[in-house]
């Protein structure tokens, strides 16, 4: 089995009927109004006489993930400037379309939509909110979605309300964390963020034990899978870890996240969010940026030709985006405390991602730019950009961890220079973005395979353990191909990896894996992304998450 860089040539043809055939990755009940979970949203209009447009653009997205979280549904956000509304939508071949404007009443904000029937053309329904104040306007989507959730889709139980709620008492910031070796920690005042939903009692399992002294893992046991996902899943990130051993994890496919929990040895849909067409996510990773406990969610994609970072913070049912429009490349790594930090590399020339490094600041509404790190991006392997980049405490110093272009790993000093490559190759990608101008001999523009860093974890010792998958290339070990592949944790010592467990090569792709917690301990699970066929058309797409215990 190998890589085929001829589907991605198709994938702009393909890109609409990836979208409009999306099938939910959970099984949701026909809708009381008889109306199926697929509808447009229109950008929304204001009528106010104050520039409010910085909020009103944002609307249509966060009602789609409410909605998505809500009730399922498949959103179809259409672009700002293109063609009418109803055009676009029947184009979109959605049932509904909902158009929403936002007026200045007195002192207060009223937010109303309509839902248009798209195949007779009448009203499926009108909803409206009101709003004190602009800031108010984004807290009462959660009224507005839960009336079209149970009026449209025939959802019950959706978030409801006849007023705004009572503003919360602000709590005082945590105390800023002192800075670290090699990695300083994230700046920034804390922001509250809602907390999670209540957790239900999972199926009887073994939870993670505190290690013995000295306890090194051995093997990788299967012990759960999700049900079959009609997509191409190119990672997997551990989010929050909730009550009775609960974990959220969240994996992606060219232009959707899928939520998942793992309860017990169960891994169970939970919502998704889709984006437009034109989205192409690179990276996801999770990290606390605002110092309040809850990981935030980091994600980073291809805008048309734009590399563009969102976050999205973690609500009462789903997330939903708190910053976006970010022009650096993400990524989270390990600083010298065992503490989650994100760098960042802007935008580049002749490659996507170049410069220097950066760590990443939250001021309260975004990532901003912060201190640049020493390592010299100009030489190799740095040179070839942030992708694959990890970093840990090796031989008693902090250094990075490089998944380079051929996919061997190395150790780096601070600086950037190399100490260590591996023989072995780990961490390919099977998906790939295309950058640059169209070559006219070669026929296409360049192609750059999304390769993935080590998952790094505490080990015995103070040895680190790296999680990440492994390629075998095959006879002809050609750069990109691939005949089988396979998980495996590997252990620092005396200057190179040791494999300490791993499963067997199989001739399907691991695109991804992560730890359900830090640091990993005996028991301890480990969730992975594995596409078990690939296509070049959705309905031939298949993948699934794999659940490990680590023994």
């Amino acid at each position: 089995m190998r890589t085929n860089p001829g589907r991605y040539a198709a994938r702009a043809v393909l890109g609409a009927a990836l979208l409009l055939s999306c099938v939910p990755a959970f099984t949701v009940p026909a809708s009381a109004a008889g109306y199926s979970r697929r509808i447009a949203i229109a950008p929304f209009a204001s009528q106010a006489k104050e520039d409010i447009g910085a909020t009103v653009s944002v609307l249509p997205r966060l009602l789609a993930s409410r909605l998505m979280a809500l009730a399922g549904a498949d959103v179809v956000l259409l672009p700002a400037g293109g063609k009418a509304p109803e055009e676009a939508a029947r184009e979109a071949k959605v049932p509904l379309l909902l158009q929403g404007t936002v007026s200045k009443l007195g002192k207060g904000y009223s937010v109303d939509t309509t839902v248009t029937d798209l195949e007779t053309g009448a009203p499926a329904g009108a909803f409206f909110a009101a709003a004190a104040t602009e800031d108010d306007i984004i807290a009462q989507l959660g009224v507005l979605s839960g009336e079209i959730a149970e009026k449209l889709f025939g959802v019950q139980g959706a978030i409801r309300a006849t007023a705004p709620p009572a503003p919360a008492a602000a709590s005082p910031a945590p105390a800023a964390a002192p800075p670290s070796a090699g990695i300083p920690p994230i700046g920034g005042a804390a922001v509250s963020a809602a907390q999670a939903s209540p957790s239900v009692a999972p199926q009887a399992a073994p939870p993670p034990t505190a290690p013995a002294e000295g306890w090194i893992p051995s093997s990788l046991k299967k012990v759960g899978q999700s049900d079959k996902i009609a997509d191409e899943l190119y990672g997997v990130v551990a989010l929050d870890a909730g009550a009775e051993g609960e974990s959220d994890i969240v994996a992606w496919g060219s232009n959707v996240l899928y939520f998942h929990r793992v309860k017990g040895t169960e891994v169970l849909p939970l919502s998704r969010i889709t984006k437009e067409r034109n989205f192409h996510f690179l990276s996801v990773d999770a990290a606390d940026i605002d110092g309040d406990g809850v990981k935030e969610l980091l994600a980073t994609c291809l805008v048309g030709e734009q590399i563009r970072s969102f976050v999205y913070r973690k609500g009462k049912d789903t997330y939903s985006e708190a910053a976006w429009d970010i022009p650096y490349f993400l990524a989270v790594v390990i600083d010298a405390q065992g503490k989650r930090v994100v760098v960042g590399q802007n935008r580049g020339i002749d490659l996507p991602f170049s410069g220097k490094l950066y760590r990443m600041t939250w001021d309260g509404k975004t990532l901003k730019e912060g201190e640049a790190f020493p390592a010299n991006t100009n030489a190799k392997p740095l040179n070839q950009g942030i992708l694959g980049l990890s970093a840990g405490k090796f031989g008693g110093g902090w250094q990075w961890v490089y998944t380079d272009e051929d996919s061997h790993l190395r150790v780096l000093e601070p600086t950037g220079k190399t100490v260590f490559l591996s023989k072995e190759r780990y961490g390919s990608g099977i998906d790939l973005l295309e950058w640059g101008p169209f070559d006219r001999l070669l026929q296409k523009r360049m192609q750059i395979f999304l390769r993935k860093g080590a998952r790094v974890s505490e080990g015995a010792g103070g040895k680190p353990l790296l999680l990440i998958s492994e390629v075998d290339k095959g006879i002809l070990n050609l750069a990109r191909s691939w005949d089988k592949t396979r998980l495996v944790l590997l252990q620092w010592e005396d200057g190179s990896f040791a494999e300490k467990a791993g499963i067997k090569m199989e001739s399907r792709f691991f695109t991804g894996a992560d730890y359900l917690s830090l640091p990993l301990r005996r028991g301890g699970g480990i969730i992975a992304s594995v596409i078990e066929k690939e296509g070049s058309a959705f309905k031939d797409k298949l993948s699934r998450l794999f659940l490990y215990r680590a023994e």
